[in-house]
């Protein structure tokens, strides 16, 4: 068996390397459109890739992540079409209908959770199904609506956090600012992480309540043709700082490429002290 040397062994690492950076991308550009299980495949092909003896773990690694951060992200987002369609078949009296689809939710819920999803999307797909199922052609009931506010209270504490304080889960960064273009708004950050945003955008001049969702552009003038597309939900209104405080379901990979271009063009971004 012939002997690979040290140049040979690296010129397949970093074919491998494109190879697998190519379909992370590709996995990415498809995950808003695609079914789950044309995504799944996508990622049982990622998964063979790897498992090649000179593909580097510790690269490997990150790709296995990066695979299951973009599959947990399919199947929320399918968990939440189909319990709107379910929540449609319910007003219009469709029992059968909306059975069908809440089981179809059921499996795919089963998956988001599999593949990570937090404690926060549990309780609200908890809730919404609760909903969904005392929903008739005659709306949803009292009952059914004071018990899911109750359940809110209870579990979704990310827009009033105790005693006033914060409890982060990722370092944020000052700069170098991200550029923000939300529903046609441009604005830069505040501060940033993997899991959110602070915006320079004036509560007053704002118009989406705590808890809604909107489609976010991100990009960096340092790390130009790098960025993309985000969803993000609205956890607080700061209007002493003129600004408006954005989370983002899971760990962004969007943020991820970016910080990754920084390091490649040898900038460090600075974290908020």
């Amino acid at each position: 068996m012939p002997v690979i040397d040290a140049a040979q062994r690296q010129k397949i690492e970093d074919a491998l390397l494109r190879k697998a950076e190519d379909l992370m991308r590709r996995m990415r550009r498809e995950a808003d459109t695609a079914a789950p299980d044309q995504i799944d495949a996508l990622a049982t092909a990622m998964a063979e890739m790897l498992k090649a003896k000179e593909f580097p773990s510790v690269r490997a690694a990150e790709f296995r992540e990066l695979t299951k951060i973009v599959q947990r992200g399919v199947y929320q987002r399918s968990v939440d079409t189909l319990l709107i369609q379910a929540e449609r078949c319910g007003h219009r009296g469709d029992d059968k209908g909306r059975n069908a689809l809440l089981t179809a939710a059921k499996d795919h819920f089963a998956k988001a959770l599999r593949f990570g999803a937090d404690d926060e999307f549990r309780h609200g797909v908890e809730r919404r199904v609760q909903a969904t199922l005392m929903t008739s052609k005659d709306g949803v009931d009292d009952r059914t609506k004071e018990a899911a506010k109750r359940k809110l209270d209870q579990h979704d504490t990310g827009a009033r956090p105790p005693n006033g304080i914060e409890h982060r889960r990722a370092i944020r960064y000052l700069d170098p600012p991200l550029t923000v273009l939300a529903e046609g708004r441009r604005c830069t950050t505040i501060n940033w992480s993997t899991r959110g945003l602070l915006v320079d955008l004036p509560p007053e001049e704002f118009h989406h309540a705590i808890g809604g969702k909107l489609r976010l552009e991100l990009s960096c003038t340092e790390v130009p043709g790098v960025g993309g597309r985000q969803i993000a939900h609205v956890v607080r209104l700061d209007p002493d700082r003129r600004a408006v405080a954005l989370a983002f379901p899971d760990i962004s990979t969007v943020i991820l490429d970016l910080m990754h271009a920084m390091k490649d063009a040898g900038i460090k971004p600075e974290p908020e002290r």
